[in-house]
């Protein structure tokens, strides 16, 4: 792909055109787009690469949690909600998944399994979040935590683990173990000649973390055998898989459930925020780690960001905590403006937390990052939820990256 200066010039103008009530424009090739999807139950994102590579990170479905609001449309799971929305963002160009990660395995990132979902058409497992999506649509390679460390045993994995042999066995589907610092697991696969560089790296996964060199990582968490207070072992949120995007000087981190500060009288190395946040340095946008719950998002890693977009990727009555949104909105712990977009901000919520409710960018609909051919600049659209003609409510930026 190759773009003359008018060429880009003209893109850049194009991408400056769309205003709140027009239909969202499909990607164009150099560009990236980022897009937090609304699911009701869980957690989503679908990103298109510059070069038209397409990435989807998790496909959560946690079920009828109580107290939750019902889904989005009342008429469809959330994995069909959200291949739609993946197939209406590539229409024309043929809905295919090239890789998708799972961060970990919870049911709002995975799907929940009881017993009761539809059984497969393609073998013996049942369909829910994110192998509901590959009964939609087709995945190529997918990358998830693995099963040598802290191996779950419950049904959810279980059941995806049926999954992956059945659709590996018929070669549908290439499944691959995150590997901590790699920059090579996640490529462009259509095309290498970007307008810039153009890297997805795994930051961590398990126990191991990246050190910010080269692909070298260093064990984050002490010895399972030396842990004598089982409730100080790992989670599974702590072994999340978690990536960084970047594309000539934008960056963009995603963390799964990753925790930020730990429990009363836990151990102080719970706390994973702090040494993501000395490997990758500033970002210019990243997700708001394990939906903006109350153990995330801690100073450190806020100052050592620096983000000026965050996406909370909402669905229940605790996302974001106060205590997480008081210390995003706070110039004590980095100066300078931030945006913050929330995708279900729920009455309750913003009645709770009360006029810091008001100061977020948005508080409800799909958000979309649309990254300028380059890197330099990107903008933030947010898109109606509540229909599948995702129409832009608001627009935001020009922002600069950094």
């Amino acid at each position: 792909m190759r773009l003359t200066a008018l060429g880009a010039a003209l893109l850049s103008l194009s991408l400056a055109s769309p205003q709140a009530g027009d239909t969202f424009p499909p990607w164009t090739p150099g560009t990236l787009d980022i897009h937090q999807i609304v699911t009701g139950r869980g957690n989503s994102a679908f990103t298109i690469f510059p070069d038209g590579t397409t990435i989807l990170v998790d496909a959560g479905d946690a079920g009828d949690i109580q107290g939750a609001d019902p889904k989005p449309d009342g008429t469809c799971t959330p994995a069909q909600r959200i291949s739609d929305y993946v197939a209406h963002m590539l229409e024309g160009r043929g809905a295919v998944i090239d890789y998708a990660v799972v961060t970990h395995f919870h049911a709002d990132h995975t799907g929940r399994i009881d017993g009761t979902e539809p059984r497969s058409n393609h073998g013996d497992y049942r369909v829910r979040g994110i192998t509901e999506v590959a009964e939609e649509i087709p995945i190529r390679t997918l990358i998830d935590r693995g099963d040598d460390y802290l191996p779950p045993t419950d049904a959810i994995f279980q059941n995806y683990r049926r999954f992956t042999a059945a659709e590996s066995a018929a070669g549908r589907l290439t499944v691959r173990q995150a590997v901590a610092g790699s920059a090579s697991q996640i490529v462009p696969m259509r095309s290498t000649n970007t307008s810039a560089a153009f890297t997805v790296r795994i930051v961590s996964v398990n126990d191991r973390v990246w050190t910010g060199t080269g692909d070298a990582t260093t064990v984050r968490f002490p010895a399972l055998a030396d842990i004598a207070d089982p409730e100080d072992r790992p989670t599974e949120n702590m072994c999340s898989v978690t990536l960084r995007i970047s594309y000539g000087p934008f960056d963009y981190f995603t963390g799964g459930d990753m925790p930020g500060y730990p429990v009363p009288g836990a151990p102080a190395w719970h706390d994973l925020e702090t040494t993501v946040a000395r490997a990758i340095g500033p970002t210019d946008a990243h997700v708001v780690n394990h939906h903006g719950s109350i153990e995330e998002e801690n100073p450190f890693w806020l100052a050592t960001h620096r983000s000026r977009v965050m996406v909370v990727p909402a669905w229940s009555a605790t996302h974001p905590s106060p205590d997480v949104l008081k210390r995003m909105l706070s110039p004590r712990v980095y100066p300078g403006p931030r945006d913050i977009f929330i995708t279900a901000f729920r009455e309750a919520t913003k009645l709770a937390i009360g006029p810091r409710a008001t100061q977020v960018a948005s508080d409800h609909g799909h958000v979309v990052i649309r990254v300028e051919p380059g890197g330099a600049r990107y903008r933030v659209f947010v898109l109606a939820d509540t229909t599948t003609s995702y129409r832009i409510t608001s627009v935001h930026g020009p922002y600069v990256s950094e």
